[in-house]
């Protein structure tokens, strides 16, 4: 049997085809929601009936059609993932758990099994989100803040003179320097200072408190840009939220089998 794991993110889905849940390694194929039921039937269509778990923090749609292709596929339900206060060795402060995206509770989970000791977890995507772990493992609280493509995008929606920077593989690489002599590598070199220094600056807040043999976790896409950048050591997990999921699977499924 395989296990197929989908991380639902506000730009685009991943997805993971999994038939050992022992095993952290995992790849995965990227998705855009554009013909999301038909390039989800087209990719799983050879697959042997599986378990499907869902991390979604997207509109709802797009859990109905994850469901939709799969029920059409196997005649078998999804699971979507909710947060939980207190589960998975981790605990939050939140004062709602069902507030906190699950993608940030599914990374925190997967970097806990991982390191079992004070964390802080960088996820940078369409926004940047900070969360930390003390070595108990309570989620003490994080931050939210526009990502480097969400920052280039609404400099041009909200000034009337500088032009949206589109998000190319040229734009998303440009490293500018910091005296650049046209208007795009200026935004382009801005964002990207911007952000790294803004993580830099928490990052190092956060071994002030915890102590400098405390981890830093960094995902998501725009991860290997900030690391360029960075003076912290950090560990880069591509797959942080679909290791998260692999990890409640396996206590899911193990517990129905049983």
């Amino acid at each position: 049997m395989s296990y197929i794991l989908i991380d639902a993110g506000n730009s685009c889905l991943k997805i993971a085809i999994v038939n050992d849940l022992e095993d952290p390694n995992i790849s995965y194929h990227i998705l855009d929601y554009t013909h999301l039921y038909d390039e989800l039937r087209y990719y799983l269509q050879d697959c042997v009936l599986s378990k499907v778990l869902v991390s979604n923090v997207n509109n709802a749609t797009i859990f109905n059609i994850i469901s939709d292709s799969v029920y059409d596929l196997w005649r078998i339900q999804a699971h979507l993932v909710y947060v939980e206060q207190d589960k998975y060795g981790i605990s939050t402060r939140y004062t709602n758990p069902r507030t906190l995206g699950c993608d940030r509770w599914l990374a925190l989970i997967a970097a806990r099994q991982e390191f079992n000791q004070s964390l802080c977890v960088i996820d940078c995507g369409t926004a940047v989100t900070i969360d930390v772990l003390s070595e108990n493992g309570m989620h003490l609280g994080g931050l939210i803040s526009p990502g480097i493509t969400t920052a280039r995008h609404s400099l041009g929606l909200t000034t009337n003179n500088l032009p949206i920077v589109e998000n190319t593989s040229e734009n998303m690489n440009n490293k500018s320097s910091f005296f650049a002599i046209n208007t795009q590598d200026a935004i382009l070199g801005g964002t990207l200072y911007q952000i790294s220094a803004y993580i830099e600056r928490i990052v190092s807040e956060f071994k002030l408190e915890f102590g400098d043999n405390t981890e830093c976790i960094i995902t998501g896409g725009d991860a290997e840009l900030i690391l360029s950048l960075t003076r912290h050591l950090m560990h880069h997990r591509d797959a942080l939220v679909l290791d998260g999921l692999r990890i409640i699977a396996k206590e899911m499924f193990d517990r129905e089998t049983s």
